[in-house]
């Protein structure tokens, strides 16, 4: 009886073993089918379930501001999934990132076909690139529309939307009457596919020094810390003969690490070069670099001392060419925002207090270049904190009668709707050499050279000058002084605001305004003597005008 039951048992455990064989098999075809569907995406079941983990990967890249290995990584999930909307806009991010605004574009439209909500700021972020792409039209449309769905918000990007509809009607103004200069990019025996800036020319005109961020600096390493770019070095060109520019090469000497060395300036007669040091043992500073001309090569970079190098971080530093006053960038406080310009005098104990420039030059955003010319009196800087046409733009002021003058636009096209923030000229006033991310870069920032000889602005001689002086004499109706009175001044044809200013206890007002151009002086909040004030043209001697207004 017992091997009865027992043979009936492993009869019906063979059948069940059977059945659960045929069911296995027939779930692994099923499952071998699916997978085989799913493949025809090129996704896959375990591509799919990889995409979470690989967007919060290419996030933490994002984070870490590696760009490029963001970059790649969006690319990955994208060839899983091409209608995936984040990694679409996320690309659109980095490559916005890279300054490829085109790409950007592309990237962000498609995002949009998939999810016109992709991001609270999208609009924001969508006037950026069209800004970028100069399409300024669409920008403030896009800007606006940014501003209408945050309306009553106080918040940092509400205020720069505001600030940036304003840069694209004054690059739609710069854009209709450009600059006549003409810009030539120095070609691959100088730019690079990296990034090439800050070049600065000798009075001669004969030797230019540069900062790149190419694969053949010092030790060729990347900054896995920062940006995952090239570390900088120094970089030099010499003028050939038929005026064309040398293979680059590494400068010679002790100048050069595997880390940060970047050029701020070179002094007028090659003797000394200013440089930038970003290290363990410098954390943003300037140093001295002077030129050995037994050995051929620059000598070791010492550190400034203080009172121009502080804990705070100093950058761009420009030399007048008679050795006594040193114009250089810094953060320390008591300034007016974020970098500011400052000016030291040599004394007999070394580089005196520096002494800030004033609000008429400083902003409360940033000024992260400084150029002064070889006649001393002309300064160049770049700023975002003035009228710009997008990013830093450069402009000129010029020192007259003990005080700075209203600082000018360049203009288009030497500024654009991108960043311009460094350069040299020559000493004739003919040839400007800047970095700049024009149309046709070999890859980043690329260094030009722009003839600006027919350039009014610029090509002025020493002697001459583009500006000239405004005295107003503020007074009541009953002849009383007013001090402290707050007027503006706005560029008459154009309605645009040039600058503000009070009063001072003799009820006076004395700006440097540029010349041949025409301004309205009204009174801040009450009705005044209204009058146009034209500026005579450049001349040798700077115009004096002086005015009595009588402030109802």
């Amino acid at each position: 009886m017992f091997n009865v039951m027992k043979n009936v048992y492993l009869c019906f455990n063979m059948k069940k073993i059977l059945f659960l064989l045929a069911l296995t098999f027939s779930s692994s075809v099923v499952f071998a089918y699916h997978i085989a569907e799913a493949d025809t995406t090129d996704k896959g079941i375990f591509g799919s379930a990889a995409i979470p983990a690989k967007m919060l990967s290419a996030k933490h890249e994002w984070n870490d501001n590696n760009m490029r290995g963001a970059l790649i990584i969006y690319r990955e999930v994208l060839a899983m999934d091409p209608q995936n909307a984040q990694a679409l806009y996320w690309t659109a991010r980095c490559h916005y990132a890279l300054k490829s605004y085109d790409l950007a574009q592309e990237y962000l439209d498609k995002s949009l076909t998939i999810d016109p909500k992709i991001a609270k700021d999208v609009s924001f972020f969508q006037g950026q690139i069209y800004h970028r792409l100069a399409k300024l039209d669409k920008a403030m449309e896009a800007y606006q529309i940014y501003m209408k769905d945050n309306e009553g918000k106080r918040t940092y990007e509400m205020e720069q939307a505001d600030q940036y509809v304003k840069e694209c009607v004054f690059a739609k103004e710069m854009m209709n009457k450009p600059a006549d200069v003409d810009i030539q990019n120095l070609g691959t025996t100088v730019n690079t596919r990296f990034d090439e800036y800050c070049p600065s020319i000798t009075a001669n005109g004969e030797l230019m020094v540069f900062t790149s961020r190419r694969s053949t600096t010092v030790g060729g390493e990347i900054d896995e810390g920062s940006d995952y770019k090239y570390f900088e070095d120094v970089y030099y060109s010499r003028k050939d003969e038929d005026g064309s520019w040398s293979k680059a090469f590494g400068v010679d000497g002790e100048v050069n690490t595997p880390t940060y060395d970047a050029v701020l300036s070179i002094a007028p007669d090659g003797s000394q070069m200013f440089i930038y040091k970003n290290n363990q043992s410098s954390q943003g500073d300037i140093f001295s670099s002077s030129y050995d001309r037994h050995e051929d090569s620059w000598r070791a970079p010492e550190k400034l001392p203080r009172p121009v190098n502080t804990s705070y971080f100093e950058s761009s530093a420009s030399i007048t060419a008679d050795g006594e006053k040193l114009y250089f960038v810094s953060e320390r406080e008591g300034g007016y925002g974020q970098g500011d310009i400052y000016v030291s005098e040599k004394t007999s104990a070394g580089w005196g207090k520096p002494k800030n420039l004033g609000a008429v030059v400083n902003t409360d955003l940033d000024e992260k270049f400084v150029f002064i010319h070889p006649n001393g009196k002309t300064l160049y800087f770049a700023s975002n904190g003035h009228q710009c046409l997008g990013g830093h733009d450069i402009f000129k002021t010029e020192f007259l009668n003990g005080q700075w003058s209203i600082p000018v636009n360049l203009g288009y096209p030497i500024n654009t709707v991108n960043e311009e923030s460094t350069f040299s000229l020559t000493k004739d006033n003919k040839t400007m050499y800047i970095a700049a991310e024009y149309g046709d870069t070999y890859g980043e920032r690329d260094i030009y050279s722009i003839d600006v000889s027919n350039y009014s602005l610029i090509s002025a001689g020493y002697d001459s000058s583009g500006y000239g002086t405004l005295i107003l004499s503020l007074k009541d109706a009953e002849g009383k002084v007013l001090k402290g009175e707050e007027v503006k001044i706005t560029l008459k044809d154009t309605d645009r605001l040039i600058a503000t200013q009070k009063s001072d206890r003799a009820g006076m007002v004395r700006i440097n305004l540029p010349s041949g151009q025409r301004y309205l002086v009204e009174s801040i909040g009450k009705e005044v003597s209204s009058a146009v004030v034209e500026m005579a043209p450049s001349s040798k001697k700077p115009e004096i005008v002086k005015q009595d207004f009588v402030v109802k």
